[in-house]
């Protein structure tokens, strides 16, 4: 593993973390707000919290974890694996990547861009669109430097 794969990885495990700690906030808001109200039938607003849940967490993880399955191609494109394009796991590395940032949705669900995720998908669909090899060479050693 060098620098490359290694900041994917990063990357991708930040988007991970970040997706289960939205997500586990918005559980313990849900319940100290919600909680001390008592219901005969809390089906649905329990099925809402669960949207919401996956409206806001779904998308950063399911960033996180493409970012983390690409990070594997980049490693193999050092390895000296080159020229393939794995055009169907960019293709949708990319759109996570948009869709966590909140450029673009998915059946009409969008997150507003949100600072942290913004950021980390962009990145993200940035590396995903460039491919293994060009991320593979992003960091690594010059040959011939004098």
């Amino acid at each position: 593993m060098n620098r490359a794969d290694f900041w994917c990885r990063v990357l991708g495990w930040l988007q991970i973390g970040g997706a289960l700690a939205v997500g586990a906030a918005i559980y313990v808001l849900w319940a100290f707000i919600f909680g001390w109200i008592v219901m005969e039938d809390p089906g649905f607003f329990a099925v809402f919290k669960w949207i919401i849940i996956i409206i806001f967490a779904f998308p950063p993880l399911l960033s996180g974890l493409l970012t983390v399955v690409f990070a594997d191609r980049v490693e193999q494109a050092q390895a000296g694996m080159r020229d393939e394009q794995h055009v169907f796991l960019r293709v949708v590395t990319a759109l996570a990547g948009l869709w966590s940032a909140g450029v673009v949705g998915f059946v009409g669900l969008s997150v507003p861009p949100i600072g942290f995720f913004s950021v980390l998908g962009v990145v993200t669909a940035l590396v995903a669109v460039m491919g293994a090899d060009w991320t593979a060479d992003l960091f690594a050693a010059r040959k011939g430097a004098a």
